[in-house]
């Protein structure tokens, strides 16, 4: 099984090969926007690293192999919105992507993205820390969405 087994950077720079690779197999085109893509990336990029920073405030693990290892649920700061937002910062990251290269068929890279790490990482994650947390958890995961 692939649950935990692929870090999350590796599965990001899997997609983002594909949403640069579609365009040279199939040259369609769509929405170029440099600008789109820097926005997309900048937000990507800040939305992750406050996810990160809360962890290493709270001193709990960032590792996304080890959930197990958590020392408590982290719901300050950006993770009041998302339950994943170093997920949904690779998510938006790729979206830029999708914007700089302006091919349609590209969002399939970051559709495959969110499914996989969906099915893969967060699914497992969730369950891990649901055995460590109990019922403080699921309150958590019924008063914030696991995306946005």
């Amino acid at each position: 099984m692939l649950d935990l087994k692929v870090p999350p950077v590796i599965v990001l720079v899997i997609f983002a090969g594909i949403i640069i690779g579609i365009p040279y197999i199939f040259p369609f085109y769509g929405v170029k926007s440099f600008g789109l893509c820097v926005l997309f990336v900048v937000l990507g990029v800040a939305i992750a690293l406050s996810g990160v920073w809360e962890f290493r405030k709270l001193k709990t693990t960032v590792n996304p192999i080890t959930p197990e290892k958590s020392s408590q649920i982290v719901d300050t700061g950006v993770y009041r919105f998302s339950r994943n937002p170093m997920y949904l910062g690779m998510a938006f990251v790729l979206i830029g992507l999708v914007f700089l290269w302006g091919n349609h068929l590209s969002w399939l890279g970051v559709v495959g993205f969110v499914i996989y790490i969906t099915r893969f990482q967060i699914i497992p994650e969730e369950k891990i820390l649901n055995g460590i947390f109990g019922e403080n958890y699921r309150k958590y995961l019924k008063k914030t969405r696991r995306w946005l």
